[in-house]
């Protein structure tokens, strides 16, 4: 009986892997096979080198892999039992894209929502700073220029989806300086030198 539940909840996590590949370029899913126990399948439209990790409600990273090779599908049976009852999140990664499935481990293993991340792109040429940033989670997103430790120039961009900004740096001198681009979650950072 046991194996014809796992056989079940593999089947089923392939069809919904082969779904998800239709809709998005890196997916997560878990799929709780008991209590302690669930499938976690990795999956994207090409085939890449994934990192993978397990973190706790405090961002410590209790689990990290990458894989060996380029696959477009990737699948292991996680035991869950020594972990304390708490939140918890896998996170893949394939270049500069994110995927975060967020679950909980309690009475049993509660799957929750999938959230998304791109890496921005930044450009700087003849002084000019071009930044553009696909905005998934649709957090509020700021971007700051810092000389040093000084802070020189700030904006607050609305949280629309495409976030494309472009910042004529000829007046300000020759040295480097740090732009960063931070949402509600996550802080992108570029160095540039004049």
């Amino acid at each position: 009986m046991k194996t014809m539940k796992t056989f079940i909840a593999i089947f089923a996590l392939v069809a919904s892997a082969n779904v998800a590949m239709a809709s998005g370029n890196l997916r997560v899913d878990i799929l709780p096979i008991n209590t302690e126990r669930a499938v976690v399948a990795i999956s994207s439209n090409s085939a890449s080198q994934y990192e993978i990790s397990i973190k706790d409600a405090t961002g410590e990273v209790i689990y990290y892999k990458e894989t060996e090779g380029t696959t477009s599908d990737y699948r292991k049976i996680f035991d869950f039992s020594k972990l304390e009852a708490g939140d918890y999140s896998v996170v893949a990664s394939i270049n500069g894209e994110t995927s975060v499935r967020n679950f909980t481990i309690g009475q049993e293993i509660a799957v929750g929502n999938m959230s998304y991340v791109v890496d921005p792109v930044f450009s700087f040429d003849e002084n000019i700073l071009r930044v553009s940033f696909l905005n998934y989670p649709g957090e509020e997103v700021s971007l700051h220029v810092y000389d040093g430790n000084e802070l020189i120039y700030s904006k607050s961009i609305e949280n629309s989806f495409a976030v494309n900004e472009g910042l004529n740096l000829s007046k300000l001198a020759g040295g480097n300086y740090q732009v960063v681009l931070a949402t509600a979650n996550d802080v992108f950072d570029y160095s540039i030198s004049k």
